[in-house]
């Protein structure tokens, strides 16, 4: 089963989107989301591109050039976010402070942020979905790590569609190439020409994640990763059907954006800087 015929089977086996639904797209810049954004318009869902500029110097300038050049030449709407004008800092300040301060990493503070960002923006431009282009390592990697790490409730909500549901103030989250492994996504942008870069993030040197993915390269196959991801999706659904993740959803008593908590991840960690 090619890329495309994947996405299809995923969109349809797990209700992920309807054609008329407004479908903003989480565009890194990168050959996932670039990816699915192509397919998804080439498919005729009612697409959109929401980019948040990090200010990680040349590589989101690069980035964002490479974007809205792509989004003309297929008449995709885009939407740029300036971080800086956002939260007041672009990440590596940020990403700078609160290591320091909480000894977070990196990675984390840089997921925390970009979440809260796409769920306020793309309920500003009124979306349906916010479509990420997480692939099978992408989700293999979250199992693995949080099995590691002893984490292992946090991939309870694991699956295609993901986050809170039909809660208000809540985008939902989903992921067409969920089962689409990461080499197949790469074969396929560089097979259509995209022009992108396929350099990663130039902060993500040294940390769990990048070992996990190292790991992972050299001693599991795509069949092994899809093996992974099936098995604990069966498992956490049965915990899902006996009720036992009964956190409740509430909205950040600082910034309303709904959570798990009275505060969300994003005030909590964010808000100190």
């Amino acid at each position: 089963m090619d890329i495309e015929r994947k996405v299809v089977w995923t969109i349809k086996k797990y209700s992920l989107m309807k054609k008329t639904d407004k479908v903003v797209v989480a565009l890194s810049g990168g050959k996932d989301s670039t990816s699915v954004l192509y397919i998804l318009k080439k498919l005729g869902y009612n697409v959109e591109g929401l980019m948040i500029d990090l200010y990680l110097g040349e590589w989101s300038e690069i980035h964002r050039r490479n974007m809205e050049r792509f989004c003309l030449e297929n008449e995709v709407p885009l939407t740029v976010v300036d971080l800086k004008k956002e939260i007041g800092q672009g990440i590596c300040f940020v990403k700078a402070v609160l290591a320091k301060k909480k000894g977070l990493t990196g990675c984390t503070v840089c997921g925390v942020i970009k979440k809260w960002v796409l769920n306020r923006w793309a309920r500003k431009l009124k979306a349906d979905v916010i479509v990420t282009g997480h692939n099978l390592d992408d989700e293999a990697q979250n199992v693995l790590m949080n099995y590691l790490k002893g984490n292992v409730e946090l991939g309870i909500g694991m699956g295609p569609a993901t986050g809170h549901g039909k809660v208000e103030g809540f985008i939902q989250r989903v992921k067409p190439l969920f089962f689409v492994p990461e080499g197949e996504v790469r074969k396929y942008a560089q097979e259509k020409n995209f022009d992108i870069l396929y350099d990663r993030c130039p902060c993500a040197l040294g940390t769990y994640r990048v070992d996990t993915r190292g790991w992972m390269r050299e001693n599991m196959t795509d069949e092994a990763k899809r093996d992974v991801v099936d098995g604990f999706m069966a498992r956490s659904a049965g915990i899902r059907d006996k009720n036992l993740d009964v956190r409740e959803i509430m909205k950040c008593e600082v910034c309303g954006e709904v959570c798990r908590g009275k505060v969300c991840k994003f005030c909590e960690i964010v808000r100190c800087v």
